[in-house]
């Protein structure tokens, strides 16, 4: 996926950080490879920078060893904003995605966690619920 930046290694050290992966240098911006194997690039080539598209995401990422809280709080420390958050059927059982914004504006969608999911499929057939 390639999106444009005023500033594509400020962009691209927000971004490496959130993936928890390295940056490297590209012909007309950065490369961030991420992924389980590293095989998904983002790419941050220089140009004028987010182009209007409301509040569209551009990208989806998971908390991988987080609760969706957690890495909500994680991002913002790193700079991203909150949006909003949806919680899914209730709040009782932590699933649901936050849309959030990097520093550059770009909105993503961060969701709950694998474990999350799964703890909630378990409550909902539980008979206790």
């Amino acid at each position: 996926m390639v999106i444009e930046s005023p500033d594509p290694v400020a962009l691209g050290a927000f971004w490496s950080a959130v993936l928890e992966s390295s940056i490297d240098s590209g012909t007309d911006g950065v490369v961030i490879r991420f992924g389980q194997h590293r095989e998904q690039l983002l790419y941050i080539i220089e140009g004028s920078g987010r182009h209007s598209r409301g509040h569209e995401p551009f990208m989806c990422v998971t908390a991988a060893d987080a609760t969706l809280d957690e890495e909500v709080d994680r991002l913002v420390k790193l700079g991203a904003v909150v949006i909003k958050r949806k919680w899914n059927v209730n709040r009782e059982l932590n699933v649901g995605f936050a849309l959030m914004a990097d520093t550059e504006g770009n909105c993503f969608q961060v969701l709950s966690s694998n474990e999350e999911v799964q703890a909630a499929e378990r409550m909902l057939e539980s008979e206790s619920w």
